[in-house]
């Protein structure tokens, strides 16, 4: 009787040998897409280092200066609560006052108006005292409504015009009367409702102006500040 052929299981030959295991190929990456990956991860590390290198640069390049924390007007003081250190870049073309001579300027007073904000200068600041050697300093006592209605400020230019109280003055006399000064210190009003004005003028007008002032018999004209 003839024997049957029985098929070949799967994976198995004919003979009955077992072929060798099938191992999936791997595709290989395009090597431009791997240069690409390599030149760019390149440039992103470089980019990085310049931009440090710049960082570094910059913060080396700041120094500390003088700079105003509070409005300080012509003639008053500088004091800690109105001045303080700031950290600017160095290649500014203004000359400007180092941090560490914090303690140098504290006590000096303002040249000019000095505003919140602003880098102090070498010129902005004196340590002369007021009145100086040619100026003599007379407070006047004046109703507030001989006063300009936008107020005194230290630092003003003033002309102080004689005005006796119940004379009129002829506009020419009080012209060639007016004494030119400068205001440095405003107070009041007093316990009699005055307000007083000590001003800064010439050493030759000082005599003529202390009796009428003694006396409140002026009135003050506000006129531009020098440039």
């Amino acid at each position: 009787m003839a024997r049957k052929i029985q098929p070949a299981a799967p994976g198995q030959s004919s003979n009955g040998e077992v072929p060798p295991a099938q191992v999936p190929k791997l595709l290989a990456q395009p090597r431009q897409r791997r240069r690409s990956s390599l030149v760019l991860g390149a440039l992103v590390v470089l980019g990085g280092t310049a931009m440090a290198v710049h960082t570094v640069n910059r913060l080396s390049d700041r120094e500390s200066v003088l700079v105003m924390t509070r409005d300080v007007a012509f003639g008053q003081p500088l004091t800690a609560e109105n001045v303080s250190t700031a950290m600017v870049d160095g290649d500014q073309n203004v000359a400007t006052v180092r941090g560490e001579d914090l303690r140098q300027v504290i006590g000096m007073r303002a040249a000019v108006d000095l505003m919140r904000g602003m880098l102090v200068q070498p010129r902005m600041v004196t340590d002369q005292v007021t009145p100086q050697a040619d100026q003599q300093l007379i407070p006047i006592a004046v109703k507030p409504s001989r006063l300009p209605a936008r107020g005194l400020r230290p630092g003003d230019r003033l002309l102080v015009v004689p005005r006796p109280e119940g004379q009129a003055v002829p506009e020419a006399q009080a012209s060639s009367g007016a004494i030119e000064a400068v205001v440095d210190q405003v107070k009041g009003p007093d316990n009699d409702g005055l307000m007083v004005v000590d001003v800064l003028v010439n050493k030759s007008d000082g005599p003529k102006l202390a009796p009428l002032a003694a006396d409140g018999q002026v009135a003050l004209a506000l006129i531009p500040r020098r440039p």
